[in-house]
């Protein structure tokens, strides 16, 4: 699968949103199981996607998706995702996923509610997978091993706390601590203009100003010598006159002193300046509502989950912008569940916030509940972490505040964190020795080992 990244893929410095790409890599992955299956399939979970490498505006990703194992009514696809300059020729690695898809059962459409409850969304049986070759055998042999490991991932912490909260900010039960009214600024438009008077006036005393300037700068009488003056502004009268060949002199002698300029790790540019130092972790959040429409769904009228992933990158994105006054980039994604799948005419509710901000980077908790508009009932749908770097226009990172937690639910929140970004940057550390090994061994696609926990 092949798509080349236009211009309303990509953020304000043309570079690919990850839900773009995260999109693609749902349908290519949703064909492969489809193929395999030979009935529709809906996303069940995706693992952890860390993305090494950013892509531009222009560029042109190549996306291959296989099955690597079935089981009774589920399987495992694996994608690659790489990219190529088109001015250049360059072709780089950007992303690995694994998603887990279920095979639903085509059934005729039913009449009564009790029938629509019985069969709606029932899996039915895949075909078994042989692998052939030594790549296809050790993807079979993996494969099972992550599977384990989305089991284990199922006793992770309860967050309905913060979810709650979220929740009370979006409807009102619970005002933010910080909240400060929006200030009324006049449009321009409406702004009293001045008169051809005052114009001609403020035009003359600008002439005026920039003689006496140039006067002041071509010196007094003949026979002096042009010199620049520092002024001494310790509150003293006096005056100290250096020459200008002096004062190259004294550059001279002193530059010896002055210690070697190193590359600086973070952006300088003043205008990433830190606006503060710190903020509370509530000034971040923000919500979305979507409604699904017939383009977002698939056949069974169940929402792509690469859609989804789109509107939650979007929260994150909306979440870390109110931190950090900064351009941002999507660095990974956690691995995601869909506990309850939505259908069109859903209305789907989003809602992140700051959990952890570190150096350049910032990790934003989201989560989605959806609404039947016809019976009124709302489920939670999936959650997830997003990992976003703020950088400058020449792409280096730049500092951000820190985000402080205030509530109890909060602190939960914010205390896991360094514990998630370890996993993170331990498994991007395994992905990139991986991506080496493996081309350096000649596969046309890269493994990932998913680490197992010790029965002990």
């Amino acid at each position: 699968m092949t798509e080349i990244i236009a211009a309303h893929h990509c953020n304000v410095r043309g570079l690919c949103k990850a839900g773009s790409i995260m999109a693609w890599v749902d349908i290519a992955a949703g064909i492969a199981a489809k193929r395999h299956a030979s009935s529709p399939s809906v996303t069940r979970s995706i693992d952890d996607v860390a993305f090494l490498h950013p892509v531009k505006n222009g560029d042109i990703i190549t996306i291959q998706a296989s099955v690597n194992k079935s089981w009774k009514t589920s399987m495992e696809v694996g994608v690659k995702v790489e990219a190529q300059t088109p001015l250049t020729g360059d072709r780089f690695f950007v992303a690995h996923a694994y998603l887990t898809f279920v095979a639903l059962s085509p059934r005729p459409q039913p009449k009564t509610y009790l029938g629509i409850k019985w069969v709606e969304h029932r899996p039915t049986r895949v075909p078994g997978l042989i692998p052939n070759s030594d790549m296809e055998k050790k993807r079979y042999e993996m494969a099972e091993k992550r599977r384990q490991y989305r089991f284990m991932e199922k006793n992770k912490p309860d967050l309905q706390s913060i979810r709650d909260l979220m929740r009370d900010w979006s409807q009102g039960l619970k005002e933010h601590a910080h909240q400060h009214t929006a200030a009324i600024k006049s449009h321009p438009a409406f702004q009293p203009r001045a008169s051809v008077d005052e114009d001609r006036q403020q035009n003359d005393f600008s002439y005026i100003n920039n003689n006496s300037n140039s006067d002041e700068r071509r010196g007094g009488g003949e026979g002096e010598q042009s010199s620049s003056t520092i002024v001494d502004m310790s509150g003293e009268d006096e005056t100290t006159s250096i020459t200008a060949d002096d004062q190259e002199q004294q550059d001279l002698s002193t530059e010896h002193l002055q210690p070697p300029k190193r590359r600086k790790r973070y952006s300088i540019d003043p205008i990433m300046r830190l606006p503060f130092m710190e903020a509370p972790m509530e000034t971040t959040f923000a919500e979305m509502v979507e409604l699904v429409m017939p383009q977002h769904a698939n056949t069974l009228n169940i929402t792509f989950g690469g859609i989804v992933i789109q509107w939650l990158e979007q929260c994150a994105l909306a979440s870390a912008n109110r931190l950090s006054r900064a351009y941002l980039l999507t660095a990974s994604i956690d691995s995601l569940s869909f506990v309850t799948p939505t259908h069109v005419g859903d209305v789907v509710t989003i809602r992140s916030i700051v959990s952890r901000a570190y150096s350049s980077s910032m990790e934003i908790y989201v989560s989605m509940e959806a609404e039947n508009l016809q019976t009124g009932e709302t489920n939670f749908t999936n959650d997830a972490f997003f990992t976003i770097v703020a950088i400058d226009k020449d792409h280096i990172p730049v500092r951000i505040p820190k985000a402080i937690p205030r509530t109890e639910a909060e602190m939960k929140l914010f205390e896991g964190g360094n514990e998630r970004r370890k996993e993170r940057l331990e498994q991007k550390v395994e992905l990139i020795n991986l991506v080496n090994s493996s081309a350096s061994q000649g596969f046309t696609a890269p493994y990932i080992s998913i680490p197992i926990a010790s029965s002990e």
